[in-house]
Parts: structure tokens; sequence; C-alpha cells
């Protein structure tokens, strides 16, 4: 397994442009920006780990934070559920999930696309949350969202609607509920509401340079000592 890390630019946790619910809860900033994003082996099974700009506990949820909801949906192979629940993306064709983690302030979960849901552990890293997941050690496809708390919905996004309101995300109809993505383009994401995934690329650099120094190298030889 190749380990990940991605960065994500602090201050985009807006969407399409969208505004927060007018609730005093929701005045200050930060507590939903995804700045980091980490996948590595330990053991037999994936660490996960993921890393918001704030994390703000007003109501002294026990993962010591309570108004974001990070998803975490991870493509393992071909096929798999292309709807992203609760987020409200879609993941590009044949690119579906096969695992998902939800992570509140009060749980962590791990769901399959038949739909069992089985409880995982969580702890806070300094700036990190980190998530013990049965995934086994592989080279995936991530998708990671963050959106606003809601106790009322399936996967605990708070909604996007026209005018918003105290307790709804105003933004167009129909659009995503997740306030930030990790994405190379988040822009885009948000346009065509299609999240594509993130993967670990390896590097194949040093190996090209080593053959092709390998291969000079027996040339070398060849005309140093010719064969009798």
């Amino acid at each position: 397994m190749i380990p990940l890390l991605f960065s994500d630019p602090i201050g985009d946790d807006y969407g399409l442009g969208y505004a927060y619910p007018r609730a005093a809860l929701f005045a200050e900033a930060g507590f939903a920006d995804l700045t980091g994003f980490e996948a590595l082996r330990r053991g037999e099974k994936v660490v996960l780990r993921v890393r918001l700009r704030r994390y703000l506990n007003p109501h002294n949820a026990p993962h010591g934070f309570s108004l974001a909801t990070v998803g975490i949906y991870i493509h393992t192979k071909p096929g798999g559920q292309e709807e992203l629940p609760g987020a409200g993306f879609k993941t590009p064709p044949g690119q579906g999930w096969n695992w998902a983690y939800l992570l509140t302030g009060w749980k962590a979960e791990e769901h399959r696309p038949d739909r069992s849901v089985q409880a995982v552990s969580v702890t806070k890293n300094g700036d990190w949350l980190e998530l013990s997941s049965n995934l086994p050690a592989g080279d995936y496809g991530y998708y990671v969202a963050v959106g606003l708390y809601d106790p009322f919905t399936p996967w605990h996004f708070r909604p996007v609607r026209p005018g918003g309101g105290t307790w709804a995300i105003d933004g167009p109809a129909g659009a995503p509920a997740a306030v930030d993505v990790l994405s190379p383009s988040q822009v885009r994401a948000y346009q065509s509401g299609i999240l594509p995934p993130v993967r670990a690329i390896q590097n194949r650099i040093p190996w090209a340079i080593l053959s092709a120094a390998l291969g000079m190298l027996f040339i070398l030889l060849a005309f140093r000592f010719p064969r009798r």
C-alpha cells in the first residue's frame, strides 16, 4: 500500500458560495473546513486520518467536535454505489464506493452498500482525527466530504435549500450538502455534481532512471569486454 497524504486549501468550506444557517451556533468559521486527509497502513488494515481547521464543540460531544460531519467513501473494486449518501455528490461511472466511514462528534461508523453498519474507534491525535478501519490494506480511491452536522438526517449532513434559514444552508436547489470536499478542482466538482476520487500514484521515475543507467552500464561493459 502506498501511503496517501493530501492537503486541502483553508477557507474553501462554502461549497458553491453557500451561506451557513443563520443560527448563532454557526457564526464562527472553520469548523467544517477540511485541511488534510491521510490513509496509511497499520498492520494489515488501513488507518484513515482527517484534519479540520477548527474543532468547535459547543455540545461537548465525546470526539471533541460537534458541528461537523465527515464522510469518507472508498472505491476498492470496479462498480460500487455511485451516489455518495449525505454528501450529495456522484462518483464517476464505474468508480462507486464499496466501503464508507461516517464520522461525527458522537459516533464513527463503517458502512457497506448492503446497508450493514459497524461501529469503529476514533481518536484525536493532535490536529488529526484518526479512525481505525476494518479495511484491508490496499491502494484505493477515496472521496472525502465535510458537511454541517444534522442529527435528523440519515447521514447527518445538514441540507441545502434556496433561501436557507435558521438551521438550513442557503444554496441552489439540489446542490450537494457537503460544504467542503477533497478535490484538485472543487469548483468543477460542485458545478458538475461529480466528485473524482483521490488516489496514490506510485512514482516510477526513479525505477526508469535506474533501468536506463543499468542499460548504459551493460552497453559500456559490452564494449569494454567484448565476447571472444
